[in-house]
């Protein structure tokens, strides 16, 4: 009886050596992750170039699939709860794009926060209204509003004044914007485009504590 092939590979930055074809993906917010060592639970999103591509050189092509598996994976976010259903701190994501809502989405309720999810600016600011969220973290170019006119409705009606609201971008990164977003549209911070779940775990640790 012949079994699978282990594909056993040193860990970049504990060198234990591991089985990738056993091992699970990180929860990085590159829309391309990478796998978990099981002995020091890092991953190797950040490694150097030639450790990676040697990897996937000499990876067997039950690894590639699997690799293919969870990159075409569709994402479909399951219905908001109701607000009573939920614990806070709890942030809305705001975002057109399945990418950007998936890699979102999973790290903040990976460090656990609650979270909901809009489609569009307007519907951004009827979920804002309605949960009354602690963070609201949106793209700044969508369809039907604007993320940085959304921020501009939500700051100017007291019920909703209070709420706080970072705006992610690739395009507004220029310092003139940023202040143009505070004194403005009265941001109250700015992510860059493509996230990172260093500047992403940071932001929410700066306004959720």
């Amino acid at each position: 009886m012949t079994g699978r092939v282990p594909y056993n590979v040193a860990c970049a930055s504990c060198r234990s050596e591991f089985d990738a074809l056993e091992a699970t993906w990180c929860s990085c917010l590159g829309l391309e992750r990478s796998l978990v060592c099981p002995n020091c639970f890092k991953c190797f999103c950040k490694v150097p170039a030639a450790y990676k591509g040697r990897f996937w050189r000499e990876a067997p092509k039950e690894l590639w699939a699997k690799k293919f598996a969870e990159q075409a994976a569709e994402f479909e976010p399951p219905a908001n709860p109701a607000p009573g259903e939920l614990t806070r701190p709890l942030v809305l994501v705001v975002d057109d794009e399945k990418d950007i809502q998936k890699v979102a989405m999973r790290v903040i309720a990976g460090l656990g926060y609650s979270v909901i999810l809009g489609r569009n600016g307007e519907e951004g600011l009827e979920l804002a209204r309605r949960y009354k969220p602690d963070l609201v973290l949106t793209d700044a170019l969508m369809p039907r509003m604007d993320g940085r006119e959304m921020c501009k409705q939500l700051k100017s009606d007291p019920e909703t004044a209070g709420i706080k609201v970072a705006v992610m971008t690739s395009l507004y990164t220029n310092p003139r914007y940023q202040t143009e977003g505070l004194r403005v549209y009265k941001v109250d911070d700015y992510l860059s485009k493509p996230l990172e779940f260093s500047t992403l775990t940071a932001l929410l640790s700066k306004h959720l504590g």
